[in-house]
Formats: C-alpha cells, structure tokens, sequence
C-alpha cells in the first residue's frame, strides 16, 4: 500500500507530524488496488458500499452547511505501526475535487458499541490517540474533536470488521473547535451508517 501521507487527512493528535490535506487522497484508486491486490483471490468479493449520511457540517455563524464529500475511504486492522499501532477502524469521506472532507478513527480494541465519548475527546494510556477521534478539513481549515474549543458528544452505536466487510454506525451533536488560532469552529449534527468492502489498513 501507499504511505502514511497517502492514507490519511493528517495524522490525530501526533506532535509534529505534518498535516497532510485532503487532495492528497487523489491517490486513492492506486491505493485501494493495493489493496485489493493482497486479498485472498478466491474469496466471494459480495459486499458492496452502502451509506445512510445525514452528517450536516456548518461554520460557526454560519446557517449554510458545507459540502465535505461523500467519496468514501474505509480501512480495518493495525493503523500506523510506526505510531498509533493499534487495531483499528478509520473512515474517510472526501471530495477529491477540493480539500474538504472527514474521518473518524476508531480503536477496535479500546471503544464499546453504544458508548458515548464527550468531547473533547482525551488519550487514555497506553493507547496514543483517543478511542475514538474525529477531524475535518474544511479548505484551509482543520478542526478535531481533540481541540479544548470542542464539545459535545459522538455516540458510536455500532461497528465491526469481518473478513468481509466493514460495518459502521454512529451519531454525533458536537462542535468541532480548529486547531488554527483565530478560525471558526464547525457544528456537526446527524448520523451516518454504512457498509464498505473490507479493506486492511496496513
């Protein structure tokens, strides 16, 4: 598979690990032929993606909601050796056209379905991101439910990783504070549930 820079919008809650925005995920078909490249070939390829996304994303002081993409990116297994090392679930939703999009980055091992993480979400040791995380690239802004500006709640009530598909469910009423000084918070409200194809992150 690619590198790091490659498979995510930025690197959750590293010290002085480079962002890497949105555009950057153009690469995305190269990486999900790897992907696909190291499945078992005689395994029944079934599952299709399925996505139910009422997410709405608005700028603090703002009525209008921002359009984030709905190209979907979706990885199961051990993220990051070199950092997070942990078993993990993470879910991009981009617009390669422009540098807007999300992803939330669940630990696999570390969250329970139906649990409700307060924002703004903490590391609990030894884990090195928080179980569960959320970020968005709004432009040239970049919000995470890590910031002390963040508030609310994201509620996953549901997930899985088989060895066909990946399988996700949650909700979240929050306010995204950004991680640049002086730019606006973003509100996101709604639900999303969907079903990809099991890819493994590498």
């Amino acid at each position: 598979m690619s590198g790091p820079s490659a498979r995510r919008l930025k690197h959750p809650l590293a010290p002085g690990l480079v962002s890497v925005s949105i555009w950057l995920l153009l690469g995305v078909t190269t990486l999900l032929a790897a992907c696909n490249s190291r499945r078992n070939p005689v395994a029944p390829d079934t599952v299709t993606v399925s996505v139910t996304d009422s997410l709405e994303f608005t700028r603090a002081g703002s009525s209008t909601p921002v359009t984030v993409g709905a190209t979907p990116l979706a990885c199961c297994g051990l993220y990051d050796p070199s950092f997070v090392n942990e078993h993990a679930m993470w879910i991009v939703m981009y617009d390669p056209a422009v540098q807007t999009g999300w992803q939330i980055l669940i630990l696999t091992n570390r969250a329970q379905a139906g649990a409700v993480t307060t924002l703004p979400t903490a590391i609990v040791a030894p884990s090195k991101v928080p179980y569960v995380s959320m970020f968005v690239a709004d432009s040239l802004n970049e919000l995470s439910s890590d910031t002390e500006e963040s508030s609310g709640t994201i509620t996953v009530h549901s997930f899985s990783c088989s060895g066909t598909a990946i399988q996700i469910d949650f909700s979240v009423d929050a306010t995204l504070g950004s991680e640049s000084a002086n730019s606006p918070a973003m509100d996101v409200k709604g639900t999303f549930r969907a079903t990809f194809p099991m890819q493994s992150c590498p």
